[in-house]
């Protein structure tokens, strides 16, 4: 459990971490398939002292934020943030909104001509709306 903790928290770090300053979506996929692997050696066999699937929730904060990414599910979570039953209850906005400003910075910096193309201005104009609720529930979570 203590490996499986480490793991996780180690894995979620190098997310969060200052000196990565840019993601893309498919750098998602591919860190996405790593905590897949994560997961499986987590349910490949019973651990004495512990139920059936108590070693995968070490990774379940992980498991949470990385699937409202990959699917960009935000509409669901921002609508049932904070209640006890939502789906992404393990995903902390302070840690979406640094996630959701390091793909904004990739969008922009790769993008030279993204201003011409619509759905790309379309995207980032999602990115800014999810990104200034983020910050709402963050500001009404601490105030």
């Amino acid at each position: 459990m203590s490996a499986c903790k480490h793991l996780s928290t180690s894995l979620m770090q190098l997310l969060l971490e200052a000196e990565v300053r840019q993601l893309t979506l498919g750098a998602l996929q591919q860190f996405n398939l790593d905590v897949e692997e994560c997961e499986q050696f987590a349910r490949s066999g019973p651990v004495p002292g512990f139920q059936g699937d108590t070693l995968q929730l070490a990774f379940i904060d992980l498991r949470q934020l990385l699937d409202l990414f990959i699917q960009w599910d935000w509409s669901t979570y921002l609508a049932d943030y904070g209640q006890p039953t939502c789906k992404y209850l393990r995903v902390n906005p302070t840690t979406a909104l640094v996630l959701l400003e390091k793909m904004r910075d990739t969008s922009r910096k790769n993008n030279v001509f993204a201003q011409f193309r619509k759905n790309e201005r379309d995207k980032q104009k999602l990115i800014d709306t999810v990104a200034k609720q983020l910050r709402g529930l963050i500001n009404s979570h601490h105030s």
